[in-house]
């Protein structure tokens, strides 16, 4: 029993794209190679024939590529530092328990990639507009809310939000200032506590994690944290980001099988948030 559904998933490619494919065939040969009925498709007579003919051909090719294997099985996932660490990192370990046979190679950098140009096969960026790729799909939307590390927040004592925040450090990414999440929030705080600056979300949660202030997170980098109790939120107050998380990939990856089942994790990923 066939089914050119199963087929297409496993290659990768839509289902009409298979049936096209298989009619192009059969008009190419002047022979009909499957029987179809409404529930099922089965190898016709000239289908069995031509099955046997060409499965030493191609049991020919697959030992020929045999030696290849690991190198065709890498797929290489540019990703900016923070989302790597907080996102991919954690997860794979589950990843490669289920999928054995798939390498992954992450790049963490936040320059441009093309991933047309082979700098990756997976690209995810953050940005407020679409990216350019053969293949960009919007992935996660996000927001910026206050967390600290429940040793800091003892340290501070049992206060009011208000009264807490006159008397804390606070942690900055030097492309999110506190000043819109302040003005929602209502609260005023003086200069002198904004005293720590970092260009990457990484190193600030490490500042909040090593008691240094409150900082304010991305949920899309603190989710493991808050569930782990390594960090804790300060305020339900939240302001949305401006910018996105994209999946960006190459032709290679969007047609591969195992192109097809890390994206599939990567989007699993963030189902949640």
């Amino acid at each position: 029993m066939c089914s050119f559904n199963k087929a297409a998933d496993e290659l990768n490619i839509s289902h009409s794209s298979i049936s096209h494919r298989i009619r192009e065939l059969e008009r190419m040969l002047g022979s009909t190679l499957f029987n179809r009925t409404t529930r099922s498709v089965a190898l016709s007579a000239e289908g069995e024939y031509l099955h046997e003919q060409m499965k030493g051909s191609l049991d020919t090719l697959e030992s020929a590529f045999t030696g290849f294997t690991q190198k065709r099985d890498v797929v290489r996932i540019s990703a900016l530092p923070s989302f790597a660490r907080f996102r991919l990192v954690p997860a794979l370990t589950d990843f490669h328990r289920t999928h054995p046979a798939i390498s992954i190679e992450i790049s963490p950098t936040t320059r441009k990639v093309d991933v047309g140009h082979g700098d990756a096969d997976i690209a995810i960026r953050f940005a407020k507009s679409t990216p350019t790729a053969y293949h960009c799909e919007s992935l996660l939307d996000d927001e910026w809310f206050p967390v600290a590390a429940p040793q800091y927040l003892q340290q501070l004592g049992n206060r009011s939000v208000p009264e807490l925040f006159k008397r804390a450090n606070f942690l900055s990414h030097s492309r999110q200032p506190w000043d819109p999440w302040l003005q929602k929030a209502q609260i005023q705080i003086s200069a002198a506590q904004r005293n720590l600056t970092y260009s990457d979300a990484g190193f600030m949660l490490d500042a909040a994690l090593h008691l240094q202030g409150i900082a304010l997170g991305r949920r899309s980098l603190v989710k493991g944290l808050l569930q782990s109790g390594a960090l804790v939120r300060v305020s339900d107050i939240a302001i949305p980001s401006e910018q996105s998380y994209f999946l960006l990939a190459s032709e290679r990856a969007m047609v591969s099988r195992h192109g097809g089942t890390v994206i599939a994790w990567i989007r699993s990923l963030v189902q949640d948030g």
